[in-house]
């Protein structure tokens, strides 16, 4: 008991003596952005499920996966380039005003180009103006989110204000959930009430930027903006690669099942469980990264390895074996016929650790960073082929596309190993052993 007092008191010293924007305090506040999410998900996908049905529910997965695409569009790399911009020049308000126009700039084009295309090509073809209204906040709610200036403080490493305004944003989204979403009609309130969320939070952050931390909107030039776009494409095109195969999983179900009840089967577990806990392994790579680049500490990766696996497999047991009284309890009864698919998805989470941690922590570290690209698109790739194949031969439903998933990921995490070994010269033991 006293041990266990120390260790608390400990950890409790070492966060109170923590610097701003340390590695510490940024880790701490990713999880809490993790945490927040996996709560609000637990707390309200039950009501979405109950109250809009599979079918509506499939629709509305259907939406928010085309409209990650609007999301992938807007971001365009903006997360990764301005971030690495910012974090160079943090004591020049000059410049980050600059990259503050320039992406708002750039942002607003998208938008304007995302909301022509939403307008004209997919809303007159919904079934009712119910769903039309679904589609249109959806849009609303990733175009409001991605002008939050997040990569502002990620690039000053400030993830504190971030967490505030997120955390902040899903009470709002519960709360308000709760209190009015009662009929399927009104699935519209799911990205409705993110959508004011996001609104609330911008005047925060705006008021923050220009008031604490010198930062205000200023005059660029066109050609300053497209500097801006073309310093991001290639992160833009790695993204893409990224998320492609993942989204395009409900889309294909969606155009399958005009109903919209295979994609709420396959969404279901898809969503509300192997994404979260592919979302809380992110942060240990995210944390990892930047300690491998500067001591290669190879036998960190070996040691988190072999600690935290077993502790990944045995989860995955106990979901494999109880997978449909999950389903049926969590979910509703309706949802049992996603065990299935729950049991083909769980490779994922099997393999998400050491695809983060033989990614870019360690081919990084070894200067192979390219391949860690390389294999995401390969991943892509591969999936798209597979699922072409099994829809042409009429082998594709939900558990045979959560298979093919599993198969991809399992892919990647082959290529990766397969070139840490091909270059294992690189690799250099601890204290010279």
């Amino acid at each position: 008991m006293n041990s266990l007092k120390r260790k608390e008191n400990s950890l409790l010293k070492k966060w109170s003596q923590r610097q701003k924007g340390s590695l510490l305090e940024n880790t701490v506040m990713l999880y809490v952005l993790q945490f927040t999410n996996m709560f609000v998900g637990l707390v309200t996908v039950p009501l979405q499920t109950r109250v809009l049905g599979p079918g509506v529910y499939g629709k509305l997965s259907v939406a928010v996966s085309m409209m990650m695409y609007v999301q992938l569009l807007m971001d365009f790399g903006f997360i990764m380039s301005a971030v690495a911009k910012i974090s160079a020049h943090r004591d020049e308000p000059q410049v980050l005003s600059s990259v503050l126009s320039c992406v708002t700039w750039a942002k607003l084009f998208f938008f304007s180009v995302s909301l022509i295309v939403v307008c004209v090509f997919i809303l007159p073809g919904l079934e009712s103006s119910n769903i039309r209204l679904m589609y249109f906040f959806c849009l609303l709610n990733v175009a409001t989110n991605s002008f939050l200036p997040d990569y502002m403080y990620r690039g000053l490493e400030r993830m504190s204000v971030i967490t505030m305004r997120t955390v902040m944003i899903k009470v709002f989204f519960a709360v308000m959930l709760f209190l009015f979403l009662r009929r399927p009609d009104q699935s519209w309130m799911i990205p409705g009430f993110t959508t004011i969320g996001n609104l609330g939070a911008a005047v925060f952050v705006y008021w923050h930027l220009i008031k604490k931390v010198g930062v205000h909107f200023c005059k660029v030039t066109p050609y300053e903006v497209f500097c801006e776009v073309k310093g991001s494409f290639w992160f833009f095109v790695s993204k893409i690669s990224a998320t492609v195969y993942s989204s395009a999983n409900t889309l294909i179900l969606g155009y399958m099942d005009p109903s919209g009840i295979l994609a709420g089967i396959y969404s279901t577990p898809s969503d509300k469980i192997i994404t979260p806990a592919r979302n809380m392994i992110g942060p240990i790579s995210d944390s990892l990264y930047p300690h491998m680049i500067k001591h290669k500490n190879y036998r960190l990766v070996k040691k988190l390895l072999c600690f935290m696996m077993p502790v990944i497999l045995l989860g995955c047991a106990v979901v494999f074996i109880f997978a449909e009284p999950i389903c049926t309890v969590f979910f509703g009864a309706e949802y049992a016929q996603s065990a299935a698919a729950l049991r083909a998805l769980l490779p994922v989470v099997v393999f998400t650790l050491p695809n983060y941690v033989l990614g870019f922590p360690t081919l990084g570290a070894m200067g192979l960073a390219k391949y860690a690209n390389f294999s995401t698109l390969f991943c892509m790739l591969v999936h798209l082929v597979n699922l072409a194949i099994a829809y042409f031969t009429g082998n594709l439903n939900t558990v045979t596309l959560c298979l093919l998933t599993s198969l991809a990921e399992l892919l990647v995490l082959l290529f990766r190993v397969t070139v840490i070994f091909l270059h294992r010269d690189r690799l250099r033991a601890e204290d010279g052993k």
